[in-house]
């Protein structure tokens, strides 16, 4: 059989475009019957002069050289515009095509969190802890006074509510130390335990202790001697309790010409002005002169609570200037020591020639006179002990 001839290559490109261009009439014509079918305007397209037969499609070259500038140029222009925008603060965004296609633009920059609202802090802060935190308050009946200030009266409302206080009528810098020699404890708590002093500071986890003895001490004893005790339960205390802040509280004085059983204004003010230079100078060892508002070296009688009794003690308006001075509200002024002034009568203890509040002594101007031991002399010199013996000139 002979071979068909080949047709050459022009002629098979020529009827592949032919073709090309009989499908695009086709579709143009169907797209219009459609949109005629819908009432649709359609736009008119010019039909693309058919490419002469013959002549191959021609592709246009490419200038490399054109192209490599153009981009040079670009990512130039790009670089210097995120530079500005980098000097400014400004992130330049970018796009990214979300779900539905659109298109959604965002930060490249992740944004700062936004600070929350400021919470309101007050109720939620510490409260500041109290001057009186772990403060311990160890006495006799004249700290009883200002524990029943601050426990039931105005004082519950200060700072010192939140101190604790051992306190026993008749305790003493004696006992203290009698305590600390091993002997048994002589502070009361509410349930009847018996604490020493140590014990109490223990239990209380004590970091400062205000302590006032010496009212059961100086009845009886030498005020050499008061204070030499009393140096030597504060020194034992700071050995134990190194860091422990001690701070000795004066004693109040008594009511004007009182004298118990050696107790008076007199001896009390040579006992505190010996015990504040004892505390002066001393790490963690202060002097509190509770007693400064008796300007006269004597109890005014309108801060007595016991006028009828021993005559010492506070009321609540004595208590409330004991507060002021714990609390810093008043600054304590040296106490002047009482100095009595003559009885126009001649009496050494009063003017009415009467017995004094607390019986203690007597003295008439005719000479006669009982003093606190009960001991009794008259004007002849006869003389009188208290076991009863008589002496006659």
């Amino acid at each position: 059989m002979a071979n068909k001839r080949k047709r050459p290559a022009a002629m098979r490109e020529e009827e592949r475009q032919a073709q090309r261009a009989a499908a695009r009439a086709e579709r143009r014509t169907r797209r219009a019957a459609e949109q005629a079918a819908q009432n649709v305007p359609q736009k008119t397209e010019a039909p693309k002069a058919p490419q002469k037969a013959g002549v191959p499609h021609k592709k246009k070259k490419i200038n490399k050289f054109r192209v490599a500038v153009v981009c040079t140029a670009a990512v130039l222009v790009a670089l210097v515009a995120l530079g500005v925008a980098s000097a400014a603060g400004v992130r330049t965004p970018i796009s990214s095509i979300a779900a539905d296609g659109e298109p959604e633009f965002f930060s490249t920059v992740k944004p700062q969190a936004s600070a929350a609202p400021a919470e309101n802090t007050a109720s939620a802060a510490p409260t500041p802890s109290s001057a009186f935190d772990g403060a311990l308050f160890i006495g006799d009946s004249m700290t009883t006074c200002l524990k029943n200030y601050v426990t039931d009266g105005a004082g519950s409302t200060t700072a010192l509510s939140d101190a604790e206080f051992m306190t026993r009528s008749d305790y003493s810098w004696d006992e203290a130390q009698d305590e600390l020699n091993g002997g048994e404890g002589g502070l009361w708590l509410d349930d009847d335990t018996a604490l020493t002093v140590t014990e109490a500071i223990d239990r209380f986890s004590a970091t400062k202790l205000y302590i006032q003895l010496g009212k059961e001490d100086l009845t009886y004893n030498d005020v050499s001697d008061v204070t030499s005790t009393a140096q030597a339960v504060i020194s034992a205390l700071q050995t134990k309790y190194p860091n422990l802040e001690i701070t000795v509280q004066a004693v109040t004085p008594m009511l004007e010409w009182i004298d118990y059983q050696g107790l008076s204004s007199g001896t009390i003010a040579q006992y505190n002005e010996a015990m504040q230079t004892y505390c002066t100078g001393k790490k963690n060892l202060k002097f509190l002169n509770i007693a400064a508002f008796c300007t006269e070296g004597y109890l005014p009688a309108e801060y007595c609570a016991d006028p009828e009794g021993l005559c010492i003690h506070l009321n609540d308006e004595g208590c409330a200037i004991w507060a002021d001075y714990l609390l810093g509200n008043k600054t304590p002024e040296p106490s002047p020591t009482p100095t009595p002034t003559p009885d126009p009568n001649g009496d050494s203890t009063d003017n009415t020639d009467t017995t004094d509040t607390v019986g203690d002594t007597y003295t008439d101007d005719s000479g006669d006179y009982t003093d606190n031991t009960g001991d009794y002399t008259d004007d002849t010199g006869d003389y009188t002990d208290d076991t009863g013996d008589y002496t006659e000139e």
